[in-house]
């Protein structure tokens, strides 16, 4: 049975790094690649998802990677995750930002697993080493966290992500559950030249 779509966040305005992340290089790939690559096993389709200005990024796009746009325009990552809930057609879909270069596919791989494992929440949410979630790196029942989420939308125009989580309360995964290396940075975020700098 089929329970997991892929969506890759990079409509991102990238202000502060004044160029598109999603084609930064890190390790032989674009940041694009390698969110990609760790999606794949666990995905029966992944789709990139875009801002309505981001024309210019479709066409450079891989040929086996499709895309869709943002149906709540300026909305920022919750707007990205609306648009990857109303176009799942699995039940579960899996999140993860462009500019997370270090995620793994064994760390997908795991979140999937935990979500299979645990169908009392309706979604599975990181939770850092330094306490903080990481809901672009996660994965949500689509139906159900998708008609909440439109509530949420409709009723409150500055909603957060984190105003959907506390009403969702997803069951939050430990770090230390998804990889072997302590201390480790796979949630590593990279905003600006200094954080590219940084990872290289």
């Amino acid at each position: 049975m089929t329970y997991f779509s892929g969506f890759v966040i990079a409509g991102g305005k990238s202000s502060r790094m004044k160029t598109d992340k999603a084609f930064l290089k890190f390790g032989g790939k674009t940041f694009l690649e390698n969110a990609i690559d760790a999606l794949k096993p666990n995905c029966t389709q992944i789709k990139v998802v875009l801002n309505k200005h981001q024309k210019h990024f479709v066409e450079k796009l891989p040929d086996d990677i499709s895309h869709i746009f943002d149906i709540y325009e300026n909305r920022g990552a919750l707007g990205g995750i609306h648009a990857a809930l109303m176009d799942c057609k699995t039940e579960y879909a899996i999140i993860l930002a462009v500019d997370l270069p270090l995620i793994k596919k064994f760390i997908i791989a795991e979140l999937c697993r935990i979500s299979l494992d645990s169908k009392e929440f309706i979604a599975t949410v990181p939770r850092q080493t330094d306490g903080r979630f990481q809901p672009l790196c996660a994965v949500y029942h689509a139906r159900y966290c998708l008609l909440t989420l439109e509530k949420l939308m409709n009723e409150n125009d500055s909603a957060s992500v984190r105003d959907f989580l506390e009403i969702i309360s997803p069951q939050f995964v430990d770090q230390n559950r998804l990889t072997t290396n302590k201390p480790n940075n796979i949630f590593f975020n990279v905003n600006n030249q200094v954080d590219f700098q940084q990872l290289k």
